[in-house]
């Protein structure tokens, strides 16, 4: 594949260079530089583009409307400036603050629907990549810190839209609540559950400021009840957990979450935190069982989707949940653990990982 990069003042063009190993990267300092050089280039497929510079960006898609627009950006902008990029036709947002790995492979994953692009009207795929966007502005900060607990979080969708969905937040002075759930299937109506799971977090935070639940498992019965109010002939799996602070116990339940959830601790065991429980969406008097365990100083809880089991197809199930457990106990950090989940995936399925790690 082959990438443009315009880059006025060399403050990112070889930081993409390097970071994209393999690809044929070719950076320019102007547009009319880059007009001079795109006629005497070979392209294999339609060029990619990637600038940080929003008018110099419009002007190259006036030029040339088949270049595929990425915009490079420090922080994420805001929502009103990320649906101005998508007017003009940017494909994909990349962020300094991301792995490269994550743009090789969004890069690939772009090339798929391009190459059948003729039959998809333009205003279709603009339809697709401003719910992209609106999307992904629900998922939440990565690295975010609170109460002594950082949450970090990495996806990688199958397609434009995505049918994992995380969420973090506070529930009063004392509870943290997390989850990662995995929606069935692919394509829109998968993503568009993921918008109802997005208000059900809302409804969570803002009717229980002070948790009216005794277990996580009554949360799942809940949240049971509220996707099959949709009427939607989907189902969704689900690990949710909540951080009493005072005590630092980890309660949690799952709703045919796979592959387990592990607990870390700080001197690298590793604990499945195995829970039984039906999906979401299926049976209206589902039940669901919660467990608990300690989080010390230094421990994490690592949540996977069942996207990261493909890299392993050719083993049975308990060799996939020993290399992730292996993986898990070894890896410095979240970028490494990420790296090594998404080295072999196919991007056939959603890809999400979330490490919550007790700083305190």
């Amino acid at each position: 594949m082959d990438v443009l990069v315009l880059d006025s003042d060399a403050s990112f063009g070889a930081t993409i260079d390097a970071a994209l190993g393999d690809v044929n990267v070719s950076v320019f300092r102007s547009l009319p530089h880059l007009r001079s050089r795109y006629d005497a280039l070979v392209f294999d497929q339609r060029p990619f583009l990637v600038c940080n510079n929003e008018n110099e960006l419009r002007r190259c898609m006036e030029w040339n409307s088949r270049l595929l627009a990425i915009f490079w950006a420090r922080e994420l902008p805001a929502s009103v400036d990320i649906l101005r990029l998508m007017r003009i036709g940017v494909r994909d947002l990349w962020l300094a603050s991301e792995p490269a790995s994550d743009w090789v492979t969004r890069l690939q994953l772009m090339q798929q629907p391009n190459e059948n692009g003729a039959a998809i009207s333009a205003d279709l795929q603009r339809d697709i990549q401003m719910a992209r966007s609106i999307q992904q502005n629900m998922w939440p900060q990565d690295g975010v810190i609170l109460s002594d607990y950082r949450f970090s979080l990495r996806m990688l969708p199958a397609g434009m839209l995505s049918g994992d969905f995380v969420d973090y937040f506070a529930v009063g002075s004392r509870h943290l609540i997390f989850f990662m759930a995995d929606v069935a299937g692919h394509g829109t109506s998968p993503a568009l559950l993921t918008v109802a799971l997005k208000n059900i977090s809302w409804r969570l935070q803002q009717r229980y400021g002070r948790p009216r639940f005794r277990t996580p498992g009554q949360m799942l019965e809940w949240i049971n009840g509220r996707i099959m109010e949709q009427s939607v002939d989907l189902h969704v799996a689900m690990f949710l957990a909540v951080i009493d602070l005072q005590t630092h116990n980890l309660h949690y339940a799952s709703a045919a979450h796979f592959p387990p959830s592990l607990r870390v601790s700080d001197a690298g065991e590793v604990t499945s935190l195995e829970q039984r429980g039906k999906p979401l969406g299926l049976f209206a008097d589902a039940s669901y069982e919660s467990a608990e365990a300690q989080l010390s100083a230094g421990d994490s809880v690592v949540v996977f989707s069942d996207g990261v089991l493909e890299q392993y197809q050719a083993s049975d199930l308990a060799t996939r949940e020993q290399a992730l457990k292996n993986q898990a106990a070894s890896a410095d950090d979240i970028e490494g653990l990420w790296s090594y989940v998404t080295a072999n995936v196919s991007g056939e399925d959603d890809v999400s990982l979330l490490v919550v790690e007790r700083l305190n």
